[in-house]
């Protein structure tokens, strides 16, 4: 560090002032001032970095741990990294295990940088908070104000990370008798399946291409925020969590609701809570959750009951008149006035064609999932204002399926799990972290442990501040003389 800091003093400081003069001279601007020491300050960053890791290899190499254990097969290997600041490039040696063993840089595995790594934690998290939001190109550009990554690197660092991260226990868990559930889906268009190329056309001429992205918001109550005079309602979703992937299969979906169940019991007293209502629109995977999740209750989503009403009653002259009458059927759970009511409907319906079949399957929804109608009217605890179709909009559609782009499962997976992440407030530099830990503890061997111990004990003695105060004529100056000699020149 004292060599970067003393060549700021010497160099950048007098740049400075040179352009401080220009700014009084008005030749330059505050702004252009701003820029100048901006940048300056940014290169230091990276000079001051790079020299300590390189002080840190050279402490490596002095170690009598690293003495017994390694020999120096190389020295001043180059490598270099992105970060928030700027490109940071080092030396470092290549060391070979005296009791054999693959070569390697102890500096890279002391820092937890893999061989393949092209970009330090912080530019990584930085990447991937604006690829969750916009794209992989615009999240390749926005690393730092000098360098940008490829696309393919963006799409590197999103495939290689693990998107989990410990569930926390409140120490006094939340006291509730229900908790909402509302659980959908969003269709994103796959680019490939394991290879490019390998999508496969069906009979009717269209790509077999479709992702299924699953989304399951939990929620404790829905609070109307829109003023008392108000005529429009402004919702909110109280205590809400939300859950976000791509789970195929039974299993996985087995998985996935295991996952919210974990949450649920780390968060709320168990013993207290009685219901748990979980909408949707009655596909298998979403029924599961009624059944994995402790006192967990079916309840159709509103949503699609509305879509399939309509559908039902459209080329009807009386729509309105019908429509009124089978939601009055819904809501007091009279499964015979719904059965004769579409029995009506089918009476004036033209036999074989397409409207027929679709009020024939509008009746066969209702029925097969009358379970989930039912409840709406016989439990008073369930607050069924919430449509899912909005929280996938919002979560999901917006980013991954409302423009045309091709995904593969695992960056689809691990984008719309990000997303999910970043808005129950988690933070993507302290999932980076807990995931380089979680490696470190497993690649992590005791040699490894007693050489960074003597690294620590080296650091010691480096003492930056002293050297700095010794060695750096002027550094017990006023540190805003300069500016004041300039100032009182131009005011004379």
């Amino acid at each position: 560090m004292y060599n970067s800091i003393l060549q700021f003093i010497q160099n950048d400081i007098k740049e400075i002032e040179k352009n401080v003069r220009s700014l009084l001279d008005g030749e330059k601007d505050a702004a252009d001032l701003s820029n100048d020491v901006h940048e300056r300050v940014l290169k230091l960053g990276c000079r001051l970095i790079s020299e300590i890791y390189e002080q840190i290899d050279e402490e490596i190499f002095k170690s009598l741990v690293r003495k017994n254990k390694y020999y120096v097969e190389q020295k001043d290997m180059p490598r270099s990294l992105v970060d928030v600041m700027g490109t940071i490039s080092f030396k470092r040696r290549g060391y070979v295990p005296k009791q054999g063993g693959e070569y390697i840089y102890l500096l890279d595995l002391i820092m937890g940088f893999d061989d393949n790594q092209k970009v330090t934690m912080a530019a990584a998290a930085k990447i991937l908070e604006e690829a969750v939001e916009s794209s992989y190109a615009k999240a390749g550009k926005k690393v730092n104000l000098t360098d940008q990554v490829s696309k393919e690197t963006v799409k590197d660092i999103v495939h290689g990370l693990v998107v989990d991260f410990p569930i926390k226990e409140l120490p006094e868990k939340k006291k509730l008798k229900n908790l909402h559930i509302v659980a959908d889906e969003d269709h994103v268009a796959a680019q490939f399946w394991d290879k490019k190329g390998d999508l496969k056309i069906s009979s009717a001429g269209n790509k077999i291409n479709t992702i299924i992205d699953k989304i399951i918001v939990l929620f404790e109550d829905v609070v109307d925020d829109a003023p008392e005079d108000s005529k429009n309602h402004r919702y909110r979703l109280v205590g809400k969590h939300t859950f976000c992937g791509v789970y195929k299969g039974s299993e996985n979906n087995y998985k996935f609701w295991q996952e919210v169940q974990d949450y649920i019991s780390a968060n709320y007293d168990l013993d207290v809570l009685e219901r748990i209502y979980v909408a949707g629109d009655g596909a298998s995977w979403i029924r599961t959750g009624a059944e994995v999740l402790l006192n967990g209750r079916f309840v159709l989503d509103k949503f699609h009951m509305m879509k399939y009403l309509n559908q039902s009653v459209c080329h009807l002259g009386n729509e309105d008149e019908m429509k009124e009458y089978m939601w009055e059927c819904i809501n007091e759970a009279d499964k015979n006035g719904l059965k004769e009511a579409f029995r009506a409907i089918l009476e004036v319906t033209d036999k074989g064609s397409n409207k027929y079949e679709e009020v024939k399957e509008s009746r066969d929804y209702f029925m097969n999932n009358w379970d989930g109608i039912e409840i709406r009217s016989t439990e008073s605890g369930g607050a069924w204002k919430c449509c899912a179709e909005g929280q996938v909009s919002h979560v999901l559609s917006d980013r991954l399926s409302s423009r045309p782009m091709g995904w593969s499962e695992l960056g689809c997976d691990n984008i719309s799990k990000l997303r999910a992440y970043t808005r129950n407030d988690g933070k993507i530099i302290d999932l980076l972290r807990y995931q380089e830990r979680h490696q470190t503890l497993e690649a992590k061997r005791k040699e490894q442990d007693d050489l960074i111990a003597d690294i620590k004990r080296r650091q010691n003695g480096w003492d930056y501040a002293d050297k700095l105060n010794t060695h750096v004529l002027g550094l017990e100056k006023t540190s805003m003389k300069w500016l004041k000699d300039i100032i009182d020149q131009k005011l004379a």
